[in-house]
């Protein structure tokens, strides 16, 4: 199991993110609710039937409660039809379930602006075959990144020989314009980060053996 962040919904509420009427999960804005961040996948499960979304969080609303933050925002993303005074009423109801009072002038409260991906499957949902693509697309841009940053080094590299071959002449240009100890400092950073990311490649090719070639002990093999 992957160690994504799990938000749980009641059935009618879960039911609104998939049908796209609730696009703002509130919360209180506490350590939790901080510690996502924009771009991040996270799971949703619903609490009566155990099943799952994902949603990528894409923004945040702050405010001192949720009274505050329901006047401000746009209403249509909250997943809530009545009107202004049973919205209100309802969405307190339902937060002092899990939080009192006494939490939400504490902490605050924030919205977790999301977008539903409905085709999206975490590492242990995925079949041997998904999970192959996906390591080969990681793989595929990888290696050009890993391409473009040689590329880089080597452009790197052809200017230190020519501030090497002005610093042997005692060029003025050496002094004045350029930093030597920080072009090799950068050279530097650079080599390390290509021999990273050819660990990397490596690891990626390693498993996509794997997928291919499945230990006996995996599938039971009585062998």
């Amino acid at each position: 199991m992957d160690d994504m962040k799990l938000i749980i919904l009641k059935d009618d509420r879960f039911k609104k993110v998939l049908d796209g009427s609730m696009t703002v999960w509130l919360t209180l804005n506490d350590d939790f609710a901080k510690s996502i961040e924009i771009g991040e996948i996270l799971r949703i499960l619903n609490d009566n039937t155990n099943d799952v979304c994902y949603v990528r969080c894409t923004g945040f609303h702050v405010y001192g409660t949720f009274e505050e933050l329901y006047n401000k925002v746009d209403k249509n993303t909250l997943g809530y039809n009545k009107s202004d005074k049973e919205n209100i009423a309802l969405i307190k109801n339902q937060m002092y379930m899990q939080c009192l009072p006494e939490h939400e002038k504490k902490h605050g409260v924030r919205g977790i602006i999301f977008e539903y991906l409905p085709n999206f499957k975490s590492f242990d949902e995925m079949t041997d075959k998904e999970l192959k693509d996906y390591i080969k697309e990681i793989n595929k841009d990888c290696k050009k990144a890993l391409t473009q940053t040689a590329t880089h080094l080597d452009k790197l590299d052809d200017l230190l020989g020519f501030l090497t071959t002005l610093a042997k002449h005692n060029h003025e240009l050496i002094f004045n314009n350029t930093d030597p100890i920080k072009f090799n400092h950068l050279r530097f950073l650079l080599l390390n980060r290509i021999d990273d990311m050819k660990e990397l490649v490596k690891i990626l090719e390693k498993r996509e053996k794997e997928i291919d070639y499945p230990s006996a002990i995996e599938y039971g093999d009585p062998t």
